[in-house]
C-alpha cells in the first residue's frame, strides 16, 4: 500500500504495522458498491472510475520484493473502493502481487460478474468498455481458476464463474 501511495495512487496512509493488522488513515465515504446499491443509475460513471483505477495502478511497477512486473491488487472491485470527498480510495491489499495487468482486470470481471447479482450483470459490460477487453478475455481462464481456488468463494459463486467462462469461451 505504501509503495502505491508514495507513487500517487489513492490508498490510505499506513500509520502503523502491528501483529494483528495495520493502522490506516480513516477514509470517510461509502464503498462504491454501497453507493451503487443506493444509486444504481450511477453505474456508468462508477465503472469508468473502476477502470481508471485499474489503469493507474497498472502503470506502477511492483515493489522489488514482489518480483518483476506490474503492481496488481487482485481484488480491485466496487466493494474495495471507498468514495471519499477527495476522490476514490482503494482498500484491502493483502492479495497484492506482481504480474500482468490483464489478469487483474480479468479477475475484477470474474468477481463482479459472478458475485454482484443483477448489478454485476449491468456493470460488467460498462466496465469492459473502458479496459482492454481482448487482453482481459485471454486472461479470463487464469483469473477464473484463481477465483475458484479461493477458499472464501461459495460453491454457488464457483458455478457462476464456470458459467461465465463457458459463455465467454463460446464467444471466441
Amino acid at each position: 500500500m505504501e509503495h502505491a501511495r508514495t507513487r500517487g495512487y489513492p490508498v490510505p496512509a499506513v500509520r502503523a504495522v502491528r501483529d494483528d493488522g495495520l493502522v490506516l488513515d480513516r477514509v470517510d465515504g461509502p464503498s462504491m458498491l454501497e453507493h451503487l446499491r443506493r444509486r444504481p443509475w450511477r453505474v456508468g460513471p462508477c465503472m469508468r472510475t473502476l477502470a481508471d483505477l485499474h489503469e493507474r495502478l497498472h502503470e506502477l511497477d511492483a515493489p522489488a520484493e514482489f518480483g518483476d512486473g506490474t503492481l496488481l491488487h487482485r481484488d480491485l472491485h466496487p466493494a474495495n473502493v471507498l468514495l471519499s470527498f477527495d476522490g476514490p480510495v482503494v482498500i484491502d491489499w493483502p492479495n497484492a502481487t506482481a504480474g500482468a495487468p490483464a489478469f487483474d482486470v480479468a479477475l475484477a470481471w470474474v468477481i463482479v460478474a459472478t458475485s454482484g447479482g443483477a448489478l454485476g450483470r449491468v456493470a460488467m459490460p460498462l466496465f469492459l468498455r473502458h479496459v482492454d477487453r481482448v487482453a482481459a478475455r485471454r486472461a479470463l481462464p487464469e483469473a477464473a481458476a484463481y477465483r475458484i481456488a479461493d477458499p472464501n468463494v461459495t460453491e454457488e459463486e464457483r458455478r457462476a464463474v464456470r458459467r461465465l467462462l463457458d459463455r465467454e469461451s463460446s464467444r471466441e
